[in-house]
């Protein structure tokens, strides 16, 4: 059998033998770790690169799409203004038309009357004409 020296000497060994057990365990621990750290950081990093360019890409699909939205509404706007103005531009032109037709119109009395201002004149002085020459013959035959 063994003798407690025999135990001792079998209690120092086992005891070296688990610390250095040990200190192996907490290094490939501390390894795992590390290793671990660094695989989660370039996950991490690889997942916000994703995201990131998920959402740039989201973001400009987006603007591209309220541009093309805005254009529509834009040129809906332009063609109703441009509606609009061709009705009003239709409605004052026949407005001019019937203010050009009055005008003619207009001036059509003004050269009648004038006209017949220039007979009435005409007319008063030859009857002032024959008024005088009337007088003259009274005058003679008196």
């Amino acid at each position: 059998m063994l003798d407690a020296k025999d135990l001792s000497a079998i209690a120092e060994i086992v005891e070296k033998a688990v610390q250095k057990s040990e200190a192996r365990m907490v290094g490939l621990i501390q390894e795992s770790e590390a290793r671990m750290t660094g695989l989660i950081q370039e996950s991490i990093q690889a997942s916000e690169a994703r995201m990131t360019k998920l959402i740039q890409t989201s973001i400009q699909a987006s603007e591209d799409r309220m541009t093309r939205r805005m254009k529509k509404m834009l040129f809906k706007s332009e063609s109703m203004l441009l509606d609009e103005m061709e009705r009003y531009d239709k409605k004052n032109e026949k407005r001019f038309d019937k203010i050009e037709r009055e005008l003619n119109g207009l001036k059509d009395i003004y050269r009648v009357t004038k006209n017949e201002q220039e007979t009435i004149s005409i007319l008063l002085r030859t009857m002032d004409n024959f008024e005088k020459r009337l007088n003259a013959l009274e005058v003679k035959t008196a």
